[in-house]
């Protein structure tokens, strides 16, 4: 029996506006061509392919965080990218994303509820997984930060002195010794760790 996948076409357009969707927080500090959201979510999943097995504090089930990974940011095609800087304004941003990733997953039918649980363990925080790839977010954030300022942008500083971003990085000391090797290898300009 052959499935109709003409059915998925409203999955496809919101993957498709990931793909046009550029990260606030390079636009907010002068960078109007940063990465898209679809950009981002390729590099977090490439990075939780990659360095799942590389992780010796836990045991990573590379597959559960490597499809969670993939579905992390699947809602901001609905309600954008909400920046750092403006979540005090958005208090139920939480309950927004969780309405939204349902729209999103409606019309996969079965593995709806398998994405959106992945979405919701991400979310909370309530796994290894989900702290790792959580970790790996905000690792491929600094990673694309040091890119950027390599290649002239020179307003990030605060990305690198924000302690919550590090903070994720404590129960992974693989992550957080490459976090510090990124921020110690900034462009010179900014020296290492500097602003």
């Amino acid at each position: 029996m052959s499935c109709d996948l003409t059915a998925l076409e409203p999955f496809f357009h919101d993957f498709l506006t990931l793909k046009n969707l550029r990260r606030t927080g390079w636009q907010l500090r002068g960078h109007r061509t940063g990465e898209s959201l679809a950009d981002h979510c390729f590099g977090v999943v490439l990075l939780t392919l990659t360095l799942a097995d590389q992780i010796t504090s836990h045991r990573i089930d590379r597959a559960r965080a490597v499809t969670m990974a993939t579905v992390h940011e699947l809602a901001e095609a609905r309600v954008g990218d909400i920046p750092f800087t403006a979540l005090p304004y958005f208090p139920d941003k939480g309950q927004a994303e969780d309405r939204a990733m349902v729209d999103v997953l409606a019309p996969l039918q079965e593995p709806a509820a398998e994405y959106l649980a992945l979405f919701r363990e991400f979310e909370a925080g309530t796994t290894v997984e989900a702290r790792f790839v959580r970790a790996i977010d905000k690792l491929e954030m600094l990673l694309t930060a040091r890119e950027y300022e390599h290649t002239g942008i020179t307003s990030l500083g605060d990305f690198w002195s924000n302690a919550s971003t590090f903070a994720v990085f404590a129960e992974f000391p693989e992550l957080d010794a490459l976090a510090r090797h990124f921020a110690a290898t900034r462009h010179p300009r900014h020296g290492p760790g500097g602003a």
